[in-house]
């Protein structure tokens, strides 16, 4: 039982990526002027968390690193073909600094800034 509601779970992510993907690509017009989706990953901050979800469309390899204020690399990971990443990043027990998020795939890279005070 517990299978089959995993694997309805990852059916229901997997459509609303791909729903997502396939929407308009642009928004309504400001000020006359269209603003176009933000392609690229949707960082969301809860307390001592950052949250990351990526849709990577085009299937290719992406690359995950958390970087320190002394560009010491604490943590990299490369997905190989990951429709949908996902991943959350505990800084409960981080040291006091600046900590920053990359994400990096086949044509752009991304960053996201998180502080620990």
């Amino acid at each position: 039982m517990k299978t089959i509601k995993k694997i309805t779970a990852m059916a229901l992510i997997l459509v609303s990526a791909t729903t997502f993907a396939n929407t308009v690509s642009s928004l309504p017009s400001v000020n006359g002027k269209e603003k176009e989706l933000k392609e690229g990953p949707y960082f969301r901050k809860s307390g001592d968390k950052l949250f990351l979800n990526f849709f990577n469309k085009e299937m290719g390899d992406v690359q995950i690193k958390v970087i320190d204020s002394e560009n010491r690399v604490l943590y990299s990971e490369t997905l190989k073909s990951t429709l949908v990443v996902e991943k959350a990043f505990n800084f409960g027990n981080a040291e006091k600094d600046s900590y920053k998020v990359v994400v990096r795939d086949a044509n752009d890279s991304y960053a996201e800034y998180y502080v620990v005070k």
